[in-house]
């Protein structure tokens, strides 16, 4: 069932996210599955306290995408690649829209985060390609690597 990216709870009523995908397997005819990710504390401070999404609430696009790419919404127990996830969302057309502060507390969520550095070009291309680039630079995606060596040159200068 396609339907869009759904604020809900898991079982142990934590917050969480559910969302359609593609299925994994490169020839399988199977249909997309509607799949559920927990929300870290941070995205789900993001989600719950900054944003005030309630339950069942349509999330906007650019939200689910930047969670996903930041390790925000992840499946405990299980390692999924950013890349992956991206490239499996199916998110139907229209839908919700952000709002202006939406999209400052979604660029200033992602601008605190950490990319991999094999999906910064993906992180890149959701800003580029969203509202999201009238609020940040592309630059401003930093990767785990980047701010780790940003950490070492401090540790330097003292």
């Amino acid at each position: 069932m396609l339907d869009h990216p759904r604020l809900t709870s898991t079982d142990a009523d934590e917050p969480a996210i559910a969302l359609t995908l593609d299925p994994s397997a490169d020839h399988s005819f199977a249909e997309p599955s509607r799949e559920t990710f927990v929300l870290s504390a941070r995205a789900a401070g993001l989600l719950v306290e900054d944003l005030e999404y309630d339950d069942r609430e349509e999330i906007a696009p650019v939200t689910t995408r930047t969670l996903l790419l930041t390790g925000g919404a992840y499946v405990p127990e299980q390692k999924h690649d950013p890349v992956d996830l991206l490239d499996r969302l199916r998110v139907p057309d229209g839908g919700k829209h952000p709002t202006a502060s939406e999209i400052e507390r979604v660029a200033a969520y992602l601008e605190n985060s950490e990319i991999e550095q094999r999906a910064r070009w993906l992180a890149e291309e959701v800003v580029a390609e969203s509202r999201l680039s009238e609020v940040m630079e592309i630059d401003d995606v930093r990767t785990r690597r980047e701010r780790m060596n940003d950490l070492r040159e401090i540790a330097k200068d003292l």
